[in-house]
């Protein structure tokens, strides 16, 4: 994390305490030492998106609902962000957006570098029945498949126009066998087969979302099915319903990553 993200996450763990009061130096710095305007501390401070601490106590939830500590991810000062389960395999996830309000909670399955467990390997080569999952879910209607390709600089994903494998999220209602088929072969050309497809694909063309540039990145297939969330209520209840109602959908992701 470099320093300017840095200190905009810290800001916003301070903003969701009751306890801390934040005091202007305006306020407590004689006149004569006063730091001048800096244009780009102004413009920082009108582009940090404040975070609720109701979020906060909605990923405490999360993770309690589990019986996990957790594990955070994205930034909190971007707009997406937060937390899984940790497991290295087939996981529990919840995502805040903060520009559009939307809160998911769903199944997760991709590759790792570090660990080396490519279980999303063994799942898209098993061709998992969609039909299977259809008829398991109550509400195929309000579940969302996300078959997307990540593309690589360092350890940060980049945003790109080839982003949505089969073009687009698909309600499990949607998908019949013929665009499932599809979708798990375009996912496996983000595998390295010269690694029996455990590992990134190595020099995949890439366009850039901000300038339409074409580059040369590794990349990686990443799943995720989820449904969205009410924090109406009791949330803690509403955590626990939605992963009871997803249960058919981790079991169905499990049983396929198994060799």
């Amino acid at each position: 994390m470099n320093a300017d993200d840095a200190n905009a996450a810290l800001i916003s763990i301070f903003n969701s305490q009751t306890e801390i009061k934040k005091i202007d130096t305006e306020e407590i710095m004689p006149k004569n030492i006063r730091p001048k305007s800096n244009s780009t501390t102004k413009k920082r401070k009108h582009s940090f998106k404040h975070i609720d601490s109701e979020y906060a106590e909605l990923l405490q939830l999360f993770a309690s609902s589990l019986n996990v500590k957790g594990r955070p991810f994205g930034q909190l000062n971007k707009p997406v962000f937060g937390m899984s389960d940790g497991n290295e395999g087939v996981q529990w996830n919840l995502s805040v957006n903060t520009e559009t309000g939307d809160i998911c909670l769903g199944v997760n399955l991709e590759g790792s570098e570090k660990t080396g467990k490519w279980l999303i390997a063994p799942f898209i080569l098993n061709k998992p029945n969609i039909e299977i999952i259809k008829s398991r879910v109550s509400k195929p209607d309000d579940v969302t498949l996300n078959f997307s390709r990540d593309a690589w600089q360092g350890a940060s994903r980049l945003n790109i126009k080839e982003k949505l494998i089969g073009g687009r999220e698909y309600p499990l209602s949607e998908i019949n066998q013929e665009v499932w088929s599809s979708i798990l072969e375009e996912a496996l050309t983000c595998l390295d087969e010269n690694k029996n497809y455990r590992g990134r694909k190595r020099d995949h063309t890439v366009t850039l979302e901000s300038d339409d540039r074409e580059l040369l990145k590794d990349v990686s297939p990443h799943l995720t099915i989820w449904s969205s969330l009410s924090i109406d209520g009791d949330i803690e209840e509403n955590i626990k319903n939605k992963i009871s109602e997803l249960q058919p959908v981790y079991n169905w992701v499990v049983e396929a990553t198994q060799s």
